[in-house]
């Protein structure tokens, strides 16, 4: 899964804030990332399980002069090397004196 923070500004500007992946990383003896089944011998759990939640905090900062900003926060599921799917999409309006 990833996690996805943007902000567009009142401006138009889009402002990449963040993005988080959950997933499980696996490892050989020597502690480096493989991919193949053969290679893999420990698996770390970076992944986010069903129904848990997670607070995560990006921060970053927008243009000069920026008084509004729409926050979009996407996460996305990835079965498949060719496949996304969009489980859950957000935006907040943020106004700045």
């Amino acid at each position: 899964m990833v996690l996805e923070v943007t902000a567009k500004t009142d401006k138009g500007t889009v402002v990449p804030m963040g993005k988080k992946e959950y997933w499980e990383l696996g490892m050989d003896t020597d502690g480096y990332h493989r991919v193949g089944a053969w290679q893999i011998k420990e698996i770390v759990d970076l992944t986010l399980p069903p129904r848990k939640t997670t607070k995560e905090r990006f921060v970053t900062e927008l243009p000069e002069g920026t008084t509004a900003a729409d926050v979009e926060v996407k996460v996305t599921y990835l079965p498949g090397p060719k496949t996304e799917l969009v489980i859950h999409r957000e935006t907040r309006k943020l106004t700045f004196k």
